[in-house]
């Protein structure tokens, strides 16, 4: 792999770049029509997926239900584990709190409740799928109407668990994906490393861990200058998740720009996961 296997792409992205922000230009320009809904009254999760770091103290998770419109009287819904896709089992890894959920009348949400069970967690994950059910199968929507969660065991955070050799999955701004290793040496600090490697680039980048909330992210920092690219800075515009029992970085989301600019020469996320 050439070292500079992604610096040679940047002028075809800086094209790409000005052609996108011409097509958003112009679609802001369209006049937004909404019309209002008028169908059925149907429940449907707010949201589809989530995931959570479980610990010893056994956390809940709220996860919000809705009904397209109000209607005037109370109505359950019942929330089914599906066990066909659910890897979490059921009284093991989690407790289902509230298997029905009531709308009142007048309102449009509602939640589910879960607790998540710290003995039956596992570092790799576990899959909980939930669905929604009605006497009425017309009372469903037919858009939103599984959520999936993901419960991962918490370890507390260990520097050297992030210290090595590390396969690399990057995906650009334009979903192309690269695959490589890269190196991981201890930090300036016990909460952070250096990466060798991102890019294809030998210089290093630093990576500051959040102990309490399990993110990790990409300070401000300057990463190269190859000539034709002088003065190339890298930061994170969205934290990364972090598995310290496995030693894992996902979701990552990197941002390559001059300094001092908003307008970048490369976009993407980045996944790390250890080779023993």
């Amino acid at each position: 792999m050439a070292i500079n296997f992604k610096v040679n792409e940047m002028k075809n992205y800086i094209n790409k770049l000005a052609s996108l922000a011409v097509v958003l230009l112009l679609a802001a320009c369209h006049e937004n029509n909404v019309e209002l809904y008028n169908g059925p009254s149907q429940i449907h999760f707010t949201e589809t997926n989530s995931s959570i770091l479980v610990d010893e103290s056994g956390p809940m998770v709220s996860i919000q239900v809705g009904v397209t419109k109000a209607v005037d009287v109370d109505r359950q819904f019942t929330i089914q584990v599906d066990t066909d896709e659910s890897t979490a089992i059921e009284g093991v890894g989690f407790e289902l709190l509230s298997p029905q959920v009531t709308i009142k009348a007048g309102e449009v949400l509602g939640e589910v409740q879960i607790r998540c069970l710290y003995e039956g967690a596992e570092p790799e994950g576990q899959l909980l799928k939930l669905n929604l059910t009605a006497g009425n199968a017309q009372s469903v929507a037919d858009f939103q109407n599984a959520y999936y969660l993901e419960l991962f065991k918490y370890c507390d955070f260990s520097q050297s668990a992030f210290i090595g050799t590390f396969h690399v999955t990057e995906t650009d701004y334009w979903q192309n994906t690269y695959e490589y290793e890269v190196e991981a040496t201890e930090g300036d600090d016990p909460y952070s490393i250096y990466v060798s490697g991102l890019w294809g680039v030998p210089e290093k980048v630093k990576i500051s861990f959040d102990r309490k909330q399990a993110f990790c992210s990409i300070p401000a920092q300057y990463f190269f200058d190859d000539g034709n690219y002088e003065n190339a800075w890298i930061r994170s515009l969205e934290d990364g998740d972090y598995n310290a029992c496995l030693g894992t970085i996902k979701n990552l989301v990197y941002f390559v720009y001059p300094e001092g600019s908003n307008q970048g020469w490369d976009l993407g996320t980045f996944d790390m996961t250890r080779i023993d």
